[in-house]
């Protein structure tokens, strides 16, 4: 059996941008909640640009989904965040991708994503935290409820994360 790497850095954006345009893309989502509240984040660039979304990204190789989740939570919101459980493994295709809108975008303009999510519940380690939001998202909300105007992958994600709602 091989020993897992530790080679978890990040691919330059041309590579990346070819590995987008030519096959599907390993991601982590991240429901975080506190109590029955989850909080969902407004996305600021393609896919799912100005939609209420999850945390996530692309796992890097090498990186355990634990990892992966701890990661992107405290790279895009700036908290510790503990792993709760698993909710299931979810495909996405979605019209457009991380480049469309910008420089890089302008040359090959709506070849889309397709991602392929494992999703977890996972929830901030310290009871009094604040959020630091990355550039991929321009503002946060908390629901006690799954909303009628949300993204369908975001509404049956949360239906299958097992939150009690209110």
């Amino acid at each position: 059996m091989l020993k897992r790497s530790i080679y978890r850095t990040k691919i330059p954006p041309s590579l990346y941008r070819k590995i987008v345009e030519s096959m599907p893309v390993p991601c982590v989502d991240v429901v975080l909640k506190s109590g029955n509240r989850v909080f969902l984040f407004k996305r600021a660039y393609e896919p799912a640009k100005n939609k209420w979304w999850l945390i996530g990204g692309r796992i890097l190789k090498g990186e355990t989904f634990k990892e992966a989740v701890k990661r992107k939570v405290k790279e895009e919101v700036g908290i510790e965040a503990k792993l709760l459980k698993m909710i299931g493994v979810y495909e996405e295709f979605f019209v457009r991708s991380r480049f469309d809108g910008n420089e890089e975008g302008k040359k090959n303009k709506n070849n889309g994503t397709h991602t392929l999510s494992v999703c977890f519940v996972a929830e901030p380690i310290k009871k009094d935290f604040r959020f630091t939001l990355n550039n991929e998202y321009r503002d946060y909300k908390i629901i006690n409820r799954i909303e009628k105007g949300l993204d369908p992958y975001v509404k049956r994600v949360l239906r299958d994360s097992g939150i009690k709602f209110k």
